[in-house]
């Protein structure tokens, strides 16, 4: 049987104009365009890409990776990185190429995610569906206060969407923190994996609490109960990145 050398791609993209990463019937997708422009160049009628996880309608990557297995007659380098830029939209760019173990995979073989979720408080039309208009001020100490009790591994079913088919609940968050920044805020935070809407609706349960709906305690009520409909409602997608993934086979950049 025949081995096929195995690639992983660096990629960001604006999430504005997909349903998400993943491949939808008759719905522009992430994966369709990259899977699209590798058949092209590559001269494949099919060439399948698996990526590092979900990202839902609207959501954004500034760090996702893919793999794929590439042609055995010659090895890819970064001029195939350039030239599938060439056939990608404006909203998806490929950042490098790099040649991996043919066991590697970008989804099972990362052990880190990170996001961070942005919100503006006055109208910018350069950060329209980029980041959450939220007019209000909030209270990143009492946010921050409330955060504290999602570190750890730990059951997180409260925040994942409903009628979700994860294989179990449990994560194991290692950092949440809210900033003040020039026009807003910004959360960020890492897991060693993430279910379904939990990031969002992890912000929306912080915004009640930043806007004094309910005291920094309430959080861990929200945890401990396990019920989706206890949690905030989710933030907009517009104000979602996923800005870090972590294999162990490949070196951070370094600052």
């Amino acid at each position: 049987m025949e081995i096929m050398p195995r690639y992983f791609l660096e990629l960001a993209y604006d999430g504005t104009p997909f349903r998400g990463w993943q491949r939808q019937p008759a719905a522009p997708s992430v994966q369709a365009e990259l899977e699209r422009a590798l058949s092209l160049a590559l001269h494949r009628h099919q060439v399948h890409a698996i990526g590092c996880g979900r990202t839902d309608t609207g959501v954004h990557a500034t760090e996702y990776f893919a793999h794929f297995d590439g042609p055995s007659d010659r090895v890819l380098d970064d001029r195939f990185a350039y030239s599938l830029n060439g056939l990608l939209p404006p909203s998806i760019a490929i950042k490098r190429l790099i040649a991996v173990a043919d066991d590697a995979h970008a989804r099972f073989s990362a052990t880190e995610r990170g996001y961070a979720y942005r919100i503006h408080r006055h109208k910018d039309p350069f950060l329209n569906d980029r980041s959450y208009l939220l007019r209000p001020p909030l209270d990143v100490a009492a946010m921050n206060e409330a955060c504290a009790v999602l570190i750890g591994k730990q059951d997180f079913s409260c925040f994942q969407r409903t009628g979700s088919d994860n294989r179990t609940p449990i994560c194991d968050v290692r950092a949440a923190r809210w900033t003040a920044t020039e026009d807003g805020y910004r959360f960020t935070v890492t897991a060693d994996r993430f279910l379904r809407n939990m990031v969002r609706a992890i912000v929306g349960t912080c915004v009640r609490i930043g806007k004094g709906q309910r005291p920094p305690a309430d959080m861990a009520v929200v945890l401990a109960g396990k019920d989706r409909s206890a949690a905030g409602k989710s933030a907009p997608a517009c104000g979602l990145y996923l800005e870090r993934v972590v294999y162990p086979f490949i070196p951070r950049p370094t600052a």
